[in-house]
């Protein structure tokens, strides 16, 4: 029997932070899981570093977003995604298939928490391609930072979507 030579490594992460948080939303659930996945050009005008989002669905449960952004330095990047969407668990999985943190994972569900009010529960995997590999402390302060962070765009988002629940 001949020994097989090891194939070559695929390149490693320099960063891999996992985090989760919850957010309250006063909707219904059912009502709170369309809007979120009600996908748009202007969904990134909340935040000013983004452009214009472009949105292509390839089925009635996939829709591939590209999302244009400018980094701190000026420089313009697009992150594309893949969502993929499960209606009947009121959830979706967001996977970064182009970007700075290709290959990341995001995971929403949304659950009912009461007749008129819901939760955002989300996991997240953040994965870096740049810089120096991260020791184990300060990955756990990426993933801290990353959880802070959209923990924080998503009470934006809640607040944006309990004003459109009332307006309608």
């Amino acid at each position: 029997m001949t020994k097989r030579s090891k194939a070559p490594s695929a390149p490693r992460a320099t960063a891999c932070a996992d985090y989760s948080f919850r957010t309250h939303f006063a909707v219904p659930a059912a009502w709170a899981f369309r809007w979120c996945i009600d996908y748009a050009p202007d969904d990134t005008a909340a935040f000013p570093h983004y452009g214009t989002r472009d949105v292509r669905w390839l089925s009635d449960r996939t829709v591939e977003l590209r999302d244009p952004y400018r980094l701190p330095d000026g420089r313009s990047v697009t992150k594309a995604k893949l969502v993929q969407i499960y209606p009947g668990e009121r959830r979706w999985v967001s996977s970064h298939v182009e970007g700075p943190n290709r290959h990341s994972q995001f995971r929403y569900s949304i659950v009912a928490d009461g007749p008129r009010t819901s939760v955002l529960l989300f996991e997240g995997r953040e994965l870096h391609w740049s810089g120096r590999p991260l020791s184990a402390a300060a990955n756990a302060r990426l993933a801290r930072r990353l959880r802070t962070e959209d923990a924080s765009a998503w009470r934006r988002l809640a607040a944006a979507m309990e004003q459109d629940y009332r307006d309608r």
